[in-house]
C-alpha cells in the first residue's frame, strides 16, 4: 500500500466526516501545514499517526490504509449488520409473520369456498 493511497483514503473519510484540515490539525494537535503535508504525502504518515487519526476520524486504521473495512468474520459481519439494520430486520419480521398469518387466512377462505362450490354441485347434481 503506498502512501498515495492513503492520503487519498484519509482525506475521503475526512471528508465524509464533514472535517476540515484545521480541525484534523486541530485534534490530532499539529500544525496545519504539517497535516496538509501529511495529507499531501509530502510528509510519509508514521503508524502512530495513523491510529491517533482513526481514532479522530471514528474509524478503522484498516479503513485508512485499505480504503475499506475488511469483514474479519461472519459472525462479525452479523453483528454488524443487527446493530446497524436491526430496528428495520425486526419491523420486517414482523411484517413478514403478519403476511404469512393473512396468506393463512386467505387459504383458509378458498378451502371453505371450495367445499362450498362442491356442495352446491353436489345439490345441483341431485336436483336433475
Amino acid at each position: 500500500m503506498d502512501n498515495s493511497t492513503i492520503k487519498d483514503n484519509i482525506r475521503k473519510v475526512r471528508k465524509a466526516k464533514r472535517l476540515t484540515q484545521e480541525e484534523m490539525a486541530h485534534k490530532l494537535d499539529i500544525s496545519l501545514t504539517a497535516y496538509r503535508d501529511l495529507e499531501k504525502g509530502s510528509t510519509s504518515i508514521m503508524n502512530a499517526n495513523i491510529i491517533r487519526m482513526a481514532e479522530v476520524l471514528e474509524t478503522s486504521t484498516e479503513e485508512l490504509v485499505l480504503g475499506y473495512r475488511p469483514v474479519h468474520s461472519p459472525a462479525k459481519l452479523l453483528e454488524d449488520i443487527r446493530s446497524e439494520y436491526g430496528g428495520k430486520i425486526s419491523i420486517m419480521e414482523r411484517r413478514i409473520a403478519d403476511l404469512e398469518k393473512l396468506v393463512d387466512s386467505l387459504e383458509e377462505t378458498i378451502r371453505t369456498k371450495n367445499e362450498i362450490i362442491t356442495m352446491l354441485r353436489n345439490l345441483l347434481g341431485e336436483d336433475k
